[in-house]
């Protein structure tokens, strides 16, 4: 079998024709109002009488210059602070739910959900096919990311985001390695004007299912997280913000795992003149989940450390601005346990980075260019242990990665800014790989009145994996053997999109509509050497990793919203993807053939109470590269209500999963089923 069921396609091509009638159905009434105006005049437009949320949010993480979001001249979604809180999502990976061309449903909605699965227009997010950020930032590892290379995208509670910017598409002219499928740039608060504070709790339970064969014990399971936050100036120019949050659940598997997250975060910001702006910001994050009580000899099989510290220096006038900016990132981390036949690993990893990035702000050019040196720090060993529990062997790595970059961005306006062209490139010397060129072209074209077509060509690359290039003998994963191969090659693709998108800015309506598609050479993939490790009288295989020729992802994505504050509210996505190894003809792992995801809600006419649901349908996907184990079509169906209590505090009311989908995967995995949840949180 090598093509999704029929009735898989069926339901996808109906998903689709049922939003774009409801797209034309709503959009038909205002058609008429589609050229009034300039573009100069849309703020004024769309402020209205306040009902309608402005569409021109600034938004940097795709030009790294400022842009509102309906002129910014690449595809870019925008989740602000105000939909954070209408969610009922309690992590990051939840909340991307309704992006098109994210599949994030194979993940629980807990602290530790393995984050292996999370992909974004086809391409896993764990093995650094998307670029994550925090605060412009790379980071690595994480509770929840899966094996030695692997990033987590639930790495920052909610209560310390401000809004999160996902920039759809090949990145790596302005961003380098790992920019393939996108860049995902999770942005926390920022010091407030005025002194301030927050407060927060919330308590859940929540069902494990069992799957078939395997029961659960204690299958209802609790929940909870506080987090609390003071900001205030200091003196004239000055100001710090202060975040802390807990949050603690009880995992999926068929016991429980008690797991915490405690987390951290300072922010001290200094102004100079009016222009200048200096920052330093530091984080700090201990996550710990325990092991089952089937063992009784270690208390934890996760424990991990994350220290991030960054400083600026920043200057900004009409027509010039410039950043200085360094961080460091750690991650001190244990995996495992002595005995633990999956491997324990014990060390740290982690980024230096220093960058300087200059703007000129012309009146038909900005004119962006920059430096950065990056190095990436690899310091652990792997503790192989045999089924008895005795120690095998140990593998470790300890290396630097050197990366040496510059790039240069132009964006031109012409036509009274209706159309815009932005031609970049960026050259990165990689200290194993050499040197890569990583051109871009965009352009966005305003062919009417709130009507922006948007399209891009780009080159991106991907070096290799940890696990995949870096250790010099085998290690054991559980019931197989795993070697990497020095003899790699980087992956790289070129990618393609265009879109169209139309705002109705006086009716409160946004619609977009795109393609794209990736084609990617080299792919890296697992495979069966052939080989086997005999330990006691049992064989066990050993796989290495291999480049194949070529891989192609394309897909269709759709997407609308009405943006009005209060009354009926609804916004929806739907996305199709083929992704296909073109060695084989067979489609790659776990990427849905389609998601759509409806979010209707309703918010009183004072602003007081309001209902939010979302429903997300997800296709079935394929588990293995052979194409003969899948995962079922499935939907899953949450709601929130709140209620503001008073100008200060609000409380919140959810219910997660309603219908106890088993999302595709009744044989293979406990899942979490329905949950309730209550939480409360004021201004102070």
């Amino acid at each position: 079998m090598t093509r999704m069921a029929s009735n898989a396609r069926l339901a996808a091509c109906s998903g689709f024709c049922l939003l774009t009638v409801l797209c034309i159905l709503l959009s038909a009434p205002v058609s008429a109002f589609a050229d009034n105006g300039r573009q100069d005049n849309r703020a004024q437009q769309r402020a209205g009488e306040g009902q309608h949320i402005v569409y021109d949010d600034v938004v940097v993480t795709g030009t790294r210059s400022p842009h509102t979001l309906s002129d910014v001249p690449v595809d870019t979604v925008l989740i602000s602070r105000d939909e954070i809180d209408r969610s009922s999502a309690n992590n990051l990976p939840q909340l991307l739910r309704g992006v098109p061309g994210m599949s994030v449903t194979n993940l629980d909605d807990t602290i530790g959900a393995d984050n292996l699965r999370l992909t974004l227009r086809g391409l896993p997010l764990n093995d650094g096919y998307g670029l994550i950020l925090v605060d412009g930032q790379r980071v690595h590892g994480g509770l929840g990311a899966h094996g030695d290379y692997g990033v987590s995208l639930n790495r920052i509670p909610l209560s310390m985001v401000e809004r999160v910017e996902i920039v759809q598409g090949a990145s790596s002219a302005l961003y380098g390695a790992d920019a393939m499928a996108g860049v995902i740039n999770i942005i926390t608060r920022s010091v407030p004007e005025k002194r301030s504070g927050t407060v927060g709790a919330g308590y859940g339970v929540y069902d494990v299912m069992p799957r078939k064969g395997y029961s659960v014990e204690e299958s209802t399971r609790r929940r909870r997280q506080a987090h609390a936050s003071f900001g205030s100036p200091v003196g004239r120019a000055s100001g710090l913000l202060i975040q802390l949050a807990q949050e603690a659940d009880e995992g999926t598997g068929r016991l429980p795992q008690q797991t915490t997250r405690d987390s951290a975060m300072a922010r001290w910001s200094t102004g100079f003149g009016g222009n200048v702006t200096a920052e330093i910001s530091g984080d700090f994050s201990r996550s710990l989940r325990e092991t089952s009580r089937t063992v009784t000899d270690h208390r934890y099989d996760r424990e991990i450390d994350e220290y991030r510290i960054s400083t600026s220096l920043r200057y900004d006038s009409p027509i010039e601005s410039w950043r200085l900016s360094g961080y460091a990132y750690k991650q001190d981390f244990i995996q495992g346990y002595p005995g633990f036949t999956h491997g324990y690993r014990v060390g740290d990893t982690g980024y230096d980075q220093a960058e300087a990035i200059y703007t000129w702000y012309g009146s038909s050019q900005w004119l962006t260019m920059g430096a950065e040196a990056q190095r990436q720090s690899l310091d652990y060993t792997i503790h192989n242990f045999a089924g008895d529990g005795s120690l095998e062997s140990e593998i470790g790595v300890d290396r630097n990665i050197d990366i040496y970059a510059i790039f240069l961005q132009d964006e031109i306006f012409l036509q009274n800014r209706r159309i815009t062209l932005v031609p970049g490139i960026r050259w990165e010397d990689h200290s194993v790989f050499g040197g890569e060129f990583n051109p871009k072209l965009s352009a966005a074209i305003q062919s009417a009145e709130d009507v922006t077509w948007r399209m891009s060509v780009g080159r991106a690359f991907k070096s290799p994996t940890i696990r995949q290039l870096y250790y010099d003998d085998m290690y054991r994963h559980g019931n197989d053997f795993r070697q990497s191969n020095p003899d790699l090659s980087p992956e790289r693709a070129v990618n393609y999109n265009i879109s169209v998108e139309r705002a109705f800015p006086d009716n409160g309506w946004w619609s977009r509509i795109g393609a794209f598609r990736t084609d990617l050479k080299d792919k890296v993939v697992r495979y069966d050497t052939g080989g086997i490790v005999t330990i006691d009288g049992d064989d066990y295989p050993v796989l290495s990793y291999r480049n194949i020729d070529e891989a192609r992802i394309e897909g269709v994505e759709l997407s609308f919203s009405n943006l009005r504050r209060v009354g009926f509210i609804l916004r929806g996505s739907a996305g199709w993807t083929r992704a296909e190894d073109r060695s084989t003809g067979n489609d790659l792992p776990f990427v849905p053939e389609y998601t759509v995801s409806l979010v209707p809600g309703y918010v009183s006419a004072t602003g007081r109470t309001g209902i939010e649901s979302t429903w997300t349908a997800v296709g079935s996907q394929y588990r293995d590269t052979a194409n003969d184990d899948s995962i079922d079509s499935h939907y899953i169906v949450d709601i929130r209500i709140w209620r503001q209590l008073t100008d200060r505090m609000r409380v919140s009311l959810d219910a997660g999963n309603v219908f106890e989908s088993h999302r595709g995967e009744e044989y293979h995995a406990h899942r979490m089923g329905r949950s309730f949840g209550i939480s409360i949180a004021g201004n102070l």
